[in-house]
């Protein structure tokens, strides 16, 4: 088994933006047997902030600990917003309880003690998580757990725009044993749909990456590391090794042939998880007027995010009802997420200032 050095024990925090690779980057990190990183639990921007600051301080009891637990179990059984059952799933409520408990009994304590289990399934020392939005916690996650390391992964806004608009599931799931599983997941790709606007991703997408800057402005690239997904689909052996180096873990023997997990183009499959044609696949399933639509909001965080635009010949006729439509698009995405959001006013208010630069 490969043994991670002393220099670092975790947490490790993956985030993005939606569709920018954190999926295949958490497979490439568990190519390590001593790091597993739980699934999306979207806790620091749900239930962390449904709960309120007073709540936070105090063990969970009564009605709130069933809250607390329920939430959790239920990602044990299915991912987050697929109405997983938290007594249909594989962890087990005393288990969570005990070591919430050992460790405090606070809510944040269930979150740490739910990515222990998850961690605990493989034997792995090394727990972490991954939520792509908790790029806007990054302060609070990283406040809450000196020991952290955070891993934003930034990809070109073109290609997320696209990936996000052709998004559908590509497999992994066993529906014959969780038919159910299958209605939900339905529901979940015409949320996508529903969210989908090129001016609204490419916005979201700013606000991500200036969030993530301002993170490592504030707690260093010693704990915040900004990682092109480009790069690792062009060296992903070179990319990787740097990534546990700073990680400071041991290299496992192989790192590039991962899983291919939630991909909006391939299949789920064991292997092929770096794909070098997703880097800019962009610019043949986008049309001009999309690519200028989404430089144009995009701004000039384009250029700072290290991506140069593709001067797109677009007319105003073709880019016109893309911008006429945006707000009506704003507001449909906030109604169809509204349940994703444990604040939703707050919710709004922290993307609105990145966004605009405040």
């Amino acid at each position: 088994m490969n043994s991670p050095t002393t220099h670092f024990s975790g947490p490790i925090f993956l985030c993005g933006t939606s569709r920018s690779g954190t999926s295949v980057l958490q497979a490439a990190l568990e190519c390590h047997t001593a790091v597993r990183i739980a699934g999306e639990t979207h806790y620091f921007d749900d239930l962390r902030v449904a709960l309120g600051t007073p709540a936070l301080s105090e063990p969970v009891e009564g009605a709130t600990q069933k809250r607390v637990e329920d939430y959790f179990l239920a990602l044990s059984h299915r991912p987050f917003g697929h109405g997983g059952d938290p007594e249909k799933g594989w962890m087990q409520r005393d288990a969570l309880r005990k070591r919430a408990l050992a460790l405090g009994g606070r809510p944040d304590d269930y979150f740490e003690a739910f990515c222990r289990e998850w961690a605990a399934r493989s034997e792995a020392p090394i727990w972490g998580e991954k939520t792509p939005r908790h790029v806007f916690r990054l302060t609070e996650m990283l406040t809450r757990y000196p020991e952290s390391k955070a891993i934003f992964m930034l990809r070109d806004p073109r290609a997320v725009v696209a990936s996000y608009r052709d998004w559908k599931n590509q497999g992994g799931f066993d529906l014959e044993k969780d038919p159910g599983h299958a209605q939900t997941m339905a529901e979940d790709e015409a949320r996508a749909r529903r969210s989908y606007h090129p001016i609204t991703i490419s916005l979201l997408w700013v606000a991500a990456a200036r969030a993530a800057q301002q993170a490592q402005d504030r707690f260093g690239f010693e704990r915040v590391r900004l990682q092109r997904y480009e790069a690792m689909c062009d060296q992903p052996e070179a990319e990787l090794g740097a990534i546990f180096d700073w990680l400071g873990i041991e290299r496992p023997a192989s790192m590039a042939n991962v899983p291919v997990r939630n991909s909006s183009y391939e299949k789920f499959a064991a292997t092929g998880g770096f794909v070098r044609s997703a880097m800019d696949r962009w610019m043949k399933t986008l049309s001009p007027a999309e690519i200028s639509v989404v430089e144009r909001s995009c701004g000039k965080s384009l250029a700072l995010a290290g991506y140069q635009s593709a001067s797109p010949a677009a007319s105003i006729l073709a880019t016109t009802p893309y911008y006429c439509s945006a707000l009506p698009a704003v507001i449909r995405a906030t109604y169809v997420n509204a349940k994703r959001s444990g604040n939703l006013p707050q919710y709004i208010a922290r993307r609105s200032r990145l966004i605009l630069g405040l």
